[in-house]
This record gives C-alpha cells, structure tokens and sequence, in this order.
C-alpha cells in the first residue's frame, strides 16, 4: 500500500509545481475598486464571514471569519472561479495519461487526508462545495509540498529569524523566499488569506502567502507574532503516512503561542517527508526566540539560534543523515549570502529601515522565487512580493506593505 501510495503522489508532483511557475491568471478579473462580502448582501458593518480584495490581477488579500465551515464557504464563494481553475488544470493535466491515472491520484490524495486536522477538512469540504469542485480533487491541490519530496523536484526557499543582538530593538525580524520551480499547471492566483476562527475549539487568527484555494500556504503569522515557514530538506526517511508539511505549518500558528508549544507540535505530530520547519515567535519566558526544526518521519532536531540569529537554506545543520550526524558547517552559497548580509552589513536589522531586505538580497532567493516575505511579528506588520508574470523572481518585482488588524489586512504603500 505504501509503494502504491507513493507513486500516486510522485506523478502529482510535475503537476502542482506548475502552480507557481506559470502563474497564468483566469481572465476577466481586475483590479476592483471595493471589497467584496460574503454572504451576498452584508458589508463591512454587518456579519459578514469572506472579505475579498483584489489588489491587482496577480494579487488578492481575502478574509474568512466565521467557524471552519463558514470559512470556508466563504473562501469557495468569493473565490469560486480561481479555485475552479485550480482543480481544473490539475484534472486536466492528469487526464492526459488517462482517467484511471488520474483517479489513482486522487485515490492517493485520499490517503493523506485522514491525517489532515478534523476541522480544516471540513474548512476544505466547505470551500469545495461553495466553488462547485469536488473535495478530494481540492485536497489534491493541498499537498504538493510533500509530493515535491516524493519526487524530488522539490520546492528550495530560504529564511532566516532575527531578534536580540541582531536587531536594532531586540525585537523579532522574520524573512522568507518561496523558491518552487515547476511545470504543467495553470491558473494560480496568489492570495494572502487571513483566517479568523470563532466558535468552540477555535484557534488563533493567522495570515499566511499562499494561492486560492490553498488553505494552509507557504508564510504564516499568527496574532500572537508566532511566524512558521517550510523549507525542504533531503535524504531522510519519507513516508506520505503523516501530516502534509503544509498542513502541519498551518497548525503551528493555529494551534501554538509560542516556540516552544509548535516544537512540540512538531514532535507529537505525525510527519510525512523530510523538512526543516522556522518557528520564531514569544517563548515560554515572553521573549523573543527561534528554532529551525528539522525533521523526517522519524525523527527530529531543533537548530538553537546564535547571537540572536537562526538561518535556514535546504541543507541540514543538525538531523543525522542515516545516523550519521552532520557537521554543523553549512556550505549552501544562499546560507552564506543571508548571513553575510546580516552580519556583515554595519549597524543592525531593522524593519522601519526600507532599504534592508535581507530577504531580497543577491545570491540569497533563486530565479524561481514566487514569493519574498519580510515580517514584523511585534508590529503585525509584512512586506512582500509576488510573481505578476513578467517572468521575473518575485524578489525583483515592486514589494508592497501590510498591516495585519483584527479582521482586515490592509495594504500601506509600495516599498522597494
């Protein structure tokens, strides 16, 4: 069962890493003047549960309040033609090779969503229903991250978390690229989905970068400045029997406050292929900290920050490979070039400073960069960039800046 499960999900692999190469966009969407509600009929003052906005045609920030069904629903309604295309094009390109190929992929997708929390699947049945696609075909959208592993045509970010001495407050500096490569698929839209559960057993509200349709993402933040990001990492022992990577990225900042509490998520949960996971965050004593949790199916390790910095590429700093333990020496020229950024530049990081990105320094975010996030976890605040489909690494596009509130993520200004 395991073999068969595993070539379901290394054939999906080519396929979803198109969502964010080709990044080609439904037409007739534009940028709208005013925000759309659901349900149909409220606005801003009423019980709406789905804000949405588009930003331009490459971007849309999208707000879902409400339990997990409401959420959903929500998302499905205001989203209903993105994520239609989304499921579409993955069906389509599966189909090529056959339908019995393409339900086999589904049949595997079927496989992972037993370890998929309770109520973000019904989030995701919800979602499914409101757009009109099928549940399982929109569950098979969620989990390329671990399919990439499978394969290996994996997805190769970077990130780094800075407080303490590293930053010109002590306060909490988070970075990201989202560096994913790929082909086959059409009709991406990014989004920033902000999440606000209510009702029994809700957890805390959190944003996170990723596509319609997609209810887990690639960047999260949480209320409480808890930040988690994923970044591949290789030779371990893999096993699709556990929690899709971004799935599990998803509960950390839905379910835990501080670094201390995802670590330990990290380590009770199920895990399904090898990943190094950034937590940073308020720990237990109330400061400012960070781990890079790496991790396979069987086991784990958490990098310690140093002088106030924990930095992250795709090579393992501290997980043994086959039980060899690793030097600690990280060779990676992206790891090189964040630290020598960081360090190396005089005076230290700052979020009001604009002209420091460490994120979107050369060297450091790669030619298939469809993302680049700078965070400000103590302010709520982000500055980030998208791929617009002019071919460039999102890192070189215009970067625009968000204020995370209550129930609203608003854009501030254009930043370079």
């Amino acid at each position: 069962m395991q073999r068969s499960v595993r070539f379901y999900f290394t054939t999906v692999t080519v396929i979803l890493s198109g969502v964010l190469v080709i990044c080609l966009y439904p037409r007739g969407h534009s940028a709208e003047s005013g925000p759309a509600y659901w349900p149909d009929g409220t606005t801003e003052t009423t019980a709406w549960t789905g804000r949405l906005r588009r930003i331009d045609e490459h971007l849309a920030i999208i707000s879902v309040r409400g339990t997990p069904d409401e959420r959903g629903t929500a998302h499905g309604k205001l989203l209903k033609s993105e994520v239609g295309a989304l499921v579409g094009s993955v069906r389509e390109y599966l189909s090529r090779e056959g339908k019995d190929h393409y339900r086999q992929c589904v049949d595997g997708g079927r496989v992972m969503r037993k370890f998929v929390d309770k109520d973000v699947v019904t989030e995701l049945d919800a979602c499914a229903k409101a757009a009109g696609v099928d549940s399982d075909e929109l569950m098979l959208t969620q989990l390329f991250g671990d399919v990439n592993r499978a394969k290996g045509f994996s997805s190769l970010c970077s990130s780094f978390a800075a407080f303490g001495e590293s930053t010109v407050d002590g306060k909490l500096i988070f970075g990201r690229n989202f560096d994913y490569g790929g082909r086959g698929l059409e009709g991406g839209l990014p989004v920033i989905l902000q999440e606000i559960p209510t009702g029994d057993g809700a957890g805390r509200p959190f944003i996170t970068l990723g596509y319609a349709g997609i209810l887990n993402g690639w960047t999260a933040m949480n209320a409480d400045g808890l930040c988690a990001s994923n970044n591949t990492l290789f030779n371990g022992s893999d096993s699709l029997e556990g929690m899709s990577t971004c799935f599990l990225l998803r509960k950390i900042v839905e379910r835990a406050t501080t670094v201390e509490q995802g670590v330990s998520l990290v380590e009770k949960t199920p895990r399904a292929c090898t990943t190094g996971m950034m937590i940073a965050g308020k720990n237990d004593a109330g400061k400012w900290d960070a781990r890079f949790v790496e991790f396979d199916s069987k086991s784990m390790a958490a990098v310690e920050p140093r002088n106030g910095l924990v930095l992250a590429t795709n090579q393992r700093q501290k997980l043994p490979i086959e039980n060899i333990q690793t030097s600690g020496e990280v060779t990676c020229g992206r790891y090189k070039a964040l630290r020598a950024y960081i360090t190396d530049r005089a005076g230290k990081l700052s979020f009001d400073d604009a002209t420091q990105n460490p994120a979107a320094a050369a060297h450091v975010y790669m030619s298939i960069n469809l993302h680049c996030a700078l965070l400000d976890p103590p302010g709520q605040r982000f500055r980030a960039a998208f791929v617009n489909g002019d071919g460039k690494p999102a890192a070189e596009t215009p970067f625009r800046s968000f204020r995370v509130s209550a129930n609203d993520v608003s854009v501030e200004e254009v930043k370079r």
